[in-house]
């Protein structure tokens, strides 16, 4: 997203009166560090009411950042502005080092979101006994206005256990194809990718969530991602409107997260979150954001939208016509079961919004916004502004190898829950973070 776009609205979604009630010097301090800070297995640097700040590293003020993503025990960063765009690759177990770049190419273009992806392809086996499985490793970057998705193919490195030379260490990239895209913008903003299904998430800017095929990059549905407002904020907050449901716009940087697969002992989990109760978050009703960014939900005026002749409908809110001559009045985002039974219930998206400093949690298949994590403290709004840093922009799930783990009993609420590496455009630091839930 371009720095000058709307430039307005910083001064509108930025609230530092909304901050939690908790002690910032520590993480604030990190901030303005030169050098990184990495705890031990079970240290917290920092604690918050929605998540704990566990590691922070160097990240280079001249990255526009748009995505990130991981494959191989590396974090890959997508960087925007024309002439300027870059995929880097960084190396967590050296302090975030970049260890690889590559300049986007046609250079003109204005680099978005990242996601890794896999194909997977039948080949006749070379001995001749069949056909075998290969999965070929990718990447997909997103442009802004350009309506290109730049498509790389990730080389994995030898096997080479003798060689000390560790830049042969590295997987490497090579674009392999060029692929337009259209949007309900004609904008491209962030991206994921959904393994089990075998689909892209996409954002444009916009209140919706488009679903692409992986191979063609054709719309299937859309979602309208909305906000449950309760009572009479609802009608304060939505424009006047009478619905308890309002579409939140400007959605941005997206990653794919299953939050099971982080808790080792969800019932113990459970039972301490009885214990504990809410600690004093605030809920997706409370969230305090301008009504620039929302946008009445109303019936009627729906899309429908398949993927192909075999697939039902997908019905979803839209503020706008289509070309399409078939219509429903069915409840917004009232979506049919056909991608429930693919997802489970700790599967989500989490999503950063346009200079809001939160993350926000998204159920893959209703588009509803079942969380909000509130991560004003990490780098507040005042100092980013002295420092000529931009807005929160970038989500990484934090791999396996790159977990530290470990740790005594006392310390297994600590392990539980999904760790993530998240920056900003022209962010001096990256920070890894536990989200609480």
């Amino acid at each position: 997203m371009s720095p000058f776009f709307f430039f307005f609205v910083t001064a509108l979604a930025i609230d530092t009166s909304s901050s939690p009630s908790v002690t910032t010097s520590s993480c604030t301090a990190s901030s303005s560090s030169s050098s990184s800070t990495r705890s031990s297995p079970n240290t917290i640097l920092y604690k918050s009411q929605d998540y704990h700040l566990l590691e922070v590293v160097p990240h280079s003020t001249a990255s526009f950042t748009q995505g990130l993503t991981s494959y191989g025990g590396h974090l890959y960063e997508g960087t925007g502005l024309e002439y300027k765009s870059q995929i880097l690759q960084h190396d967590p177990s050296q302090d975030m080092k970049t260890v690889q770049s590559q300049m986007v190419t046609p250079n003109h273009v204005f680099g978005e979101g990242i996601t890794y992806y896999f194909v997977d392809r039948e080949r006749k086996d070379e001995g001749g006994s069949g056909e075998v499985v290969v999965r070929e490793h990718r990447m997909i970057q997103l442009t802004w206005k350009n309506g290109l998705a730049l498509i790389y193919k990730i080389h994995n490195p030898p096997n080479n256990n003798n060689n000390n030379d560790n830049s042969n260490n590295y997987p490497t990239w090579e674009l392999i194809n060029q692929h337009s895209f259209q949007t309900h913008t004609g904008e491209g903003w962030g991206i994921t990718f959904i393994p089990h299904t075998n689909e892209f998430y996409v954002t444009d800017g916009s209140e919706y969530i488009l679903v692409w095929d992986v191979e063609t990059l054709q719309e299937k549905r859309r979602m309208a991602v909305t906000l449950e407002r309760g009572g009479e904020k609802s009608s304060s907050n939505s424009g006047g409107g009478s619905s308890s449901s309002v579409r939140l716009k400007y959605l941005n940087e997206l990653e794919f997260v299953d939050f099971g697969r982080s808790s080792s002992s969800s019932k113990m989990k459970e039972r301490k979150k009885n214990e504990n109760g809410d600690r004093g978050r605030r809920s997706v009703k409370d969230w305090d954001i301008h009504s620039v960014y929302l946008e009445p939900c109303q019936e009627g005026d729906y899309i429908m939208m398949k993927s192909d002749d075999n697939d039902p409908p997908q019905t979803t809110c839209s503020s706008s016509n289509t070309d399409s001559s078939t219509t429903t009045t069915e409840e917004c985002n009232n979506n049919d079961d056909k991608d429930k039974g693919s997802f489970t219930s700790t599967m989500s998206i989490l999503a950063n919004v346009w200079y809001q400093d939160v993350l926000i949690r998204i159920d893959p298949v209703t588009a509803k916004i079942t969380r909000v994590y509130d991560l004003s403290d990490i780098y507040p709004y005042e100092q980013r502004r002295e420092d000529g840093a931009d807005c929160l922009n970038g989500i990484s799930v934090v791999t396996t190898s790159e977990n530290s783990g470990g740790g005594d009993d006392d310390d297994e609420e600590e392990e539980e829950g999904v760790e993530l590496w998240v920056t900003g455009k022209w962010w001096p630091k990256m920070y890894r973070i536990r989200l609480i839930d």
